[in-house]
């Protein structure tokens, strides 16, 4: 009886481990250095690269991304940080077809009024599923985007440490 038992719980944990695992997520707190990928961003790309600073104590660089697209198209710069409370906060920008890019990184949200950050508008964005939330700036040639499973004042805080 143990053994089908065995036989039975086995898959079912490993389906369970499978499918609840959230790939967006960084799946440890190892820091990561973002600056030498942020300064070939700077140099390289066709936006202005934005990036965290004067970090609170307690957060963690764990993500970092620069993907150059062909012929200068197609580029997107990507920072996520882990709070001290682990949520995961990143802040993605790119000069893609606006609308896509959006779609995939709010995780198809929905229009959810506005913030000001620093004097600039912000378009606030919901998961249909209300966990995630984001900020969006669509400029000439870039679209920012900050996003975490956190509340407004949370995104707006951390777009404030932006430069």
């Amino acid at each position: 009886m143990i053994r089908s038992l065995a036989v039975l719980l086995i898959p079912v944990l490993a389906i369970t481990v499978i499918f609840t695992r959230d790939p967006d997520r960084p799946s440890g707190t190892e820091r990561v250095d973002w600056q030498a990928a942020h300064g070939q961003a700077v140099e390289e790309a066709g936006f202005d690269v934005l990036a965290p600073t004067n970090m609170p104590e307690g957060w963690t660089s764990v993500r970092v991304a620069w993907e150059q697209g062909d012929r200068g198209a197609d580029q997107r710069w990507m920072v996520g940080w882990l709070s001290p409370q682990q949520i995961y906060f990143a802040l993605e920008q790119s000069n893609a077809a606006t609308r896509p890019f959006v779609d995939r990184v709010t995780r198809e949200g929905v229009a959810d009024g506005s913030s000001t950050v620093g004097g600039t508008t912000w378009q606030r964005y919901v998961s249909p599923d209300d966990r995630t939330r984001a900020l969006v700036r669509v400029e000439d040639r870039a679209t920012t985007i900050v996003v975490a499973d956190a509340s407004y004042e949370a995104l707006e805080a951390f777009a404030g440490t932006l430069r």
